[in-house]
């Protein structure tokens, strides 16, 4: 008799482990940890995340940390560019140049809603500080000003790569 009740635990107890690997994940589930090692590259295929900076939640750190996705120049890169390589990674927010003045880019986001209010504060951070990074990257740029309509989850106004390393 105890060993039936032994087979039909163990039974019960690995029926209920599930690893499905098709469940939806939580956006607290991208992990960048210190052993990755991500090659810099110049070369994007088709289809792929253009931006050159990618923030990501480190669960050994238990904080978000910006990587290098690849290696730019400085004196080849346009603010038009980068915000084209932007705009087709986050496709659901849409990146304007305003204009850039001394060590300011000043950029837009008309239709902000989608940043504000629906990716959550996590997603709303992660695009800001990559969009943040790539864009001072830019020769001479040190600061993005942002104008958007504030939402629950962003706020607008100017940022540095000071702001992200807290």
């Amino acid at each position: 008799m105890r060993n039936i009740l032994l087979f039909f635990g163990l039974v019960i107890l690995f029926s209920c482990n599930t690893n499905n690997s098709d469940s939806a994940s939580s956006e607290d589930d991208t992990t960048f940890l210190p052993s990755e090692v991500i090659e810099p590259t110049n070369e994007i295929p088709a289809g792929v995340n253009k931006m050159i900076w990618s923030s990501g939640y480190d669960s050994v750190q238990k904080k978000v940390v910006l990587k290098q996705l690849r290696q730019v120049s400085p004196d080849t890169l346009t603010a038009d560019n980068i915000i084209n390589d932007i705009n087709s990674s986050w496709v659901d927010v849409k990146l304007e140049l305003v204009k850039a003045s001394h060590d300011t880019l000043y950029v837009s986001i008309p239709e902000s809603t989608t940043l504000t209010q629906n990716m959550g504060s996590s997603g709303a951070y992660n695009y800001i500080a990559s969009v943040t990074y790539s864009l001072t990257e830019l020769k001479g740029i040190k600061y993005v000003n942002y104008a958007f309509t504030e939402g629950d989850h962003l706020a607008p106004g100017t940022m540095t790569r000071s702001d992200f390393n807290k």
